[in-house]
């Protein structure tokens, strides 16, 4: 093995990331070094890129980026027991502490001492990646390395979407990026009666429909909750899957929720939006979850069951692979907004 690898680096506290040449990790006490096979572009990655307020309160450069990945074990660790040289990975790209009243009572997911992948520590756009054991979940070894990449933002919409059963239940989309577009076959999989998408971009719109939406809605050209409430015969979404984080949005899901519905929110609002809580929420005693991530690992059980089953099949909601020297090219489309996910193979 090289003593050296290509990575896609944050160098410094300025817009942009470059590709450059560093040393390859050496295996530490609990880990396992990875081959990176595909790792996929996340809007996170976007915000790092852009240096926006966010990313300048997180990420202390230098910092290789990237944090969705499947990889080959090639080294492990002193410790190391539940993981093999040659298996196969997908990352769980939360890094919990294991110490804290949270990871101690089965809430790993939002434990209190976080860290994550490419924005704490370094991440996955690399030839070769350091990944705790813990983050470490081993796939099918036929398993297409494309969707190994993308099995973190599916099981946040795993997460999102069977926080309750759907089963013969109307569903609402609300932002139909890659994670919204993996909403919607998640929904129809688990046996939605339909399932409405919800997005101003005619293309991902078309994207959703090819994913199983039975019902396209485009805020720029419709009254999202008049048409939904016509499409339901007035009675509303049983559940609202609010993915876009925009306020508008937020909104429309309350209020288009039937009475006694549910909710869950895993947009994140770039500020504490305005909304109606007597009348959207409280009368309607809508039950609403905040969606971050996925439960470890009762999330990756069920989206590693729907991918093998062939419930669902994600590559609709693939737009393209680029290797590691194009990073400016992948990040370039996806700034554009149009395009579903984006893999970059090392």
């Amino acid at each position: 093995m090289a003593s050296n690898m290509k990575a896609v680096v944050k160098a410094s506290a300025v817009p942009g990331a470059d590709i450059t040449s560093v040393e390859v990790p050496a295996v530490k006490s609990g880990h396992v070094l990875v081959r990176v096979r595909a790792a996929a572009i996340c809007g996170t990655d976007l915000h790092i890129y852009d240096w926006n307020e966010w990313a300048q309160h997180r990420i202390s450069p230098p910092m290789v980026i990237g944090h969705e990945f499947c990889g080959e074990v090639v080294e492990i660790g002193e410790g190391v027991t539940q993981v093999r040289r040659g298996d196969l990975i997908a990352g769980e790209t939360h890094v919990p502490c294991g110490e804290c009243y949270q990871c101690k009572t089965g809430l790993q997911h939002v434990c209190r001492n976080m860290k994550i992948l490419g924005v704490d520590v370094p991440g996955v756009f690399s030839e070769y990646a350091l990944i705790p054991e813990v983050c470490a979940w081993k796939i099918r070894p036929d398993t297409d390395p494309i969707v190994g990449a993308v099995l973190e933002p599916f099981g946040v919409a795993v997460h999102a979407v069977l926080s309750e059963d759907v089963a013969g239940k109307v569903v609402g989309v609300f932002g139909c990026g890659p994670i919204g577009l993996f909403a919607v076959s998640v929904a129809r999989a688990c046996g939605a009666s339909k399932v409405i998408a919800c997005e101003v971009i005619p293309e991902r719109l078309q994207m959703a429909h090819a994913m199983g939406a039975t019902h396209l809605v485009n805020p720029q050209e419709d009254d999202v909750v008049e048409h939904i409430l016509d499409i339901t015969h007035g009675n509303g979404l049983d559940v609202g899957v609010e993915l876009s984080g925009a306020s508008s949005a937020l909104n429309q899901t309350l209020a288009a929720m039937t009475r006694g519905g549910r909710v869950s929110i895993a947009g994140l609002q770039p500020k504490p939006p305005e909304i109606d809580i007597v009348n959207n929420v409280v009368y309607k005693e809508l039950r609403i979850y905040g969606i971050t991530g996925r439960v470890m690992f009762g999330t990756w059980y069920k989206a590693s069951a729907l991918i093998e089953s062939g419930a669902v099949e994600l590559y609709h909601a693939i737009a393209g692979e680029y290797s590691l020297s194009e990073f400016q090219k992948a990040m370039t489309i996806a700034h554009s907004g149009v395009a579903g996910k984006l893999i970059l193979v090392p």
